[in-house]
């Protein structure tokens, strides 16, 4: 049974050591151009900075779909919270901990909203 967190940091740092099992275990794909230049199909999340271009956003939506791409809130920095300097873009392989991950992120995307 999985407790429900409310604060926006406690999800925030749920989703971020998430994101780096994802890495340790080969789930996620880091970068726009690793992801352009893979199978898109096995993608089931792409996360996107709120920093990062229209072009790029566009791009995405068009290869992986409108359902599967996430505009991150501007206090949400990948690069920042991942230790990985510059990266914009992070795509999550269709997996157990990419949805563990999309539920997370609909939790604090949804706190996000109530904040404005």
């Amino acid at each position: 049974m999985t407790a429900t967190i409310q604060n926006k940091d406690e999800l925030r740092q749920k989703i971020v050591s998430l994101l780096h099992f994802s890495f340790r275990s080969g789930a996620a794909v880091i970068g726009q151009n690793r992801i352009m230049a893979g199978n898109a199909q096995s993608l089931g999340l792409v996360l996107v900075n709120m920093n990062a271009s229209p072009n790029t956003l566009r791009s995405l939506v068009k290869l992986a779909g409108d359902d599967k791409v996430s505009l991150l809130d501007e206090n949400f920095d990948l690069g920042n919270e991942t230790g990985k300097a510059g990266v914009k873009v992070i795509g999550l392989k269709r997996s157990e901990l990419q949805e563990q991950i999309g539920q997370l992120l609909k939790q604090y995307m949804k706190g996000y909203e109530n904040e404005r």
